[in-house]
């Protein structure tokens, strides 16, 4: 019996202590699981597992309950990383430094509703002043994408207005619209490449060829996906969110609050809407309809109004075409570029903004009733086209027409003549192309103008050529 008790007592001995992990172990266990074996989803049941018994312990609780969230984030399921974030601060309002962190996520992680739009859908407004001058218009285009398998949405912008002109495309994950890569080029600015990491954005400067880094906690949304990416929000009254945007010409991530109010009655040349109104803290206001298609009816920027005056369904690899039937003219342009109808105060002309999709150029076609014309400026088209280079060279620095630079040439089947003239404007080169026609007897008259960087002009055309053998006259 004793020898028997003796080896019960050794047994027991040498039996180490069965002990259940302490929450600060599983917390150790779910780091090591998240962040060295990149196994989420066992950190994430332990992490859950420190939050249920860890409540006399709110430091624990609230480390877990934050790196709940950075593991959904991981994942992409912005939803559930939103929610834990949220926890964070709702339910541990005391750790502050935590809730710091969180708060940071928080901004980048809102939920947001299924996509509105359709591929291949093109909004249109028209840009005002707030007086109610039109300067210009805006384009925004959605189409559908593929990259490496990972489907995509590919954002498009133009916007031309008072002289200047922005375009920007930004292909985004086509599930969480988390930006990819962006380039954004405007005429006056210049042009940045960005490509997107989960905590920063590499922005590649193309005229210096220098690249920047940009670092951010939490995601961002790139400033030229915002006005598609808004209308994915839970619109209702009182709604607020934050969240950060990246502008890549600014080399800035600029953290905004969004709050909207509504729905009220906004009209604009499309028609009548029912809309909710966003305002965002830097003073900018916009209006979605209120309808499954959340298109953008207005918006309220920098001293301007912007209103929306059609949507369209535009195809990848579609050409553009413009008609006036009160002037009879056509003409069409290649996919992706944009015509927009300048507002003029003289009822025997009209002029159009020809918009190419890099934003190479700015392009303007003027049709006028040849009966409006001076005599003396219409005694040969040569002698037309000499009146105008005299009134561009008073506007013009520098300005010389190229010796080599006339050439006659047809346009709609009319004798027409062209010059290239060089200029020079804030030290940089330019050139200014033009070409005229007198149209048919008792006719219209047809000028094309466009003005760029001499560095492009060879590029550029045979490009614009090409839209000016498409003019058709009466």
């Amino acid at each position: 019996m004793l020898a028997l008790l003796l080896s019960a007592a050794i047994l027991m001995a040498a039996t180490p202590t069965l002990r259940a992990d302490s929450p600060s172990d599983l917390l150790e266990q779910g780091i090591y699981s998240e962040e060295t074996k990149g196994d989420l989803d066992a950190a994430l049941q332990l992490y859950q597992k420190v939050i249920d018994q860890s409540q006399a312990d709110q430091s624990l609780a609230a480390k877990a309950q934050y790196h709940l969230g950075l593991c959904y984030y991981k994942k992409k399921d912005y939803t559930s990383a939103n929610a834990a974030f949220a926890a964070v601060a709702k339910n541990y309002p005391d750790q502050k430094d935590i809730v710091a962190l969180a708060q940071k996520y928080l901004a980048g992680t809102v939920a947001l509703q299924p996509v509105p739009w359709i591929d291949g859908e093109t909004m249109r407004l028209d840009v005002r002043l707030g007086g109610g001058l039109k300067i210009g218009l805006a384009e925004y285009a959605v189409h559908a994408g593929q990259t490496n398998g990972q489907k995509t949405w590919l954002f498009s912008s133009l916007v031309d207005a008072a002289g200047s002109q922005s375009v920007s495309h930004v292909e985004t994950d086509a599930a969480t619209l988390q930006p990819l890569n962006s380039r954004w080029k405007h005429s006056l600015l210049g042009e940045v490449d960005a490509v997107y990491f989960p905590d920063h954005a590499e922005l590649l400067t193309v005229a210096s060829g220098q690249t920047n880094r940009l670092d951010f906690d939490g995601s961002v949304v790139d400033n030229e996906e915002a006005i598609e990416w808004m209308r994915c929000l839970s619109f209702s009254n009182g709604y607020s969110i934050s969240q950060q945007v990246l502008a890549s010409l600014g080399n800035h991530v600029i953290p905004l609050k969004l709050t909207v109010t509504g729905p009220a009655q906004v009209q604009v040349p499309a028609g009548t809407y029912s809309c909710y109104e966003v305002a965002l803290n830097i003073g900018q206001n916009f209006w979605y309809a209120d309808d499954a298609k959340h298109y953008l009816v207005k918006f309220e920027a920098g001293g301007v109004v912007a209103e929306l005056t059609g949507v369209t369904q535009r195809t990848a690899g579609e050409a553009a075409s413009y008609s006036d039937s009160s002037f009879g003219f056509s003409l069409s342009a290649p996919p992706a570029w944009s015509f927009d109808k300048q507002e003029i105060d003289d009822t025997n002309k009209t002029s159009v903004s020809i918009i190419d999709p890099q934003a190479v150029a700015m392009s303007t076609l003027t049709v006028q009733t040849m009966t409006s014309a001076k005599t003396n400026e219409t005694t040969s088209l040569r002698h037309f086209a000499e009146v105008r280079l005299a009134e561009d060279a008073r506007e013009l620095k520098n300005f010389q027409t190229r010796p080599d630079g006339w050439q006659d040439c047809t346009m709609a089947g009319q004798p027409a003549i062209s010059a290239v003239s060089d200029y020079t404007q804030a030290g940089a080169k330019k050139v200014l192309y033009e070409v005229w026609t007198f149209g048919p007897a008792n006719g219209n008259g047809a000028s094309f103008y466009t003005h760029l960087a001499a560095s492009d002009f060879d590029a550029f055309r045979p490009k614009f050529d090409q839209i000016i053998t498409t003019f058709q006259n009466r």
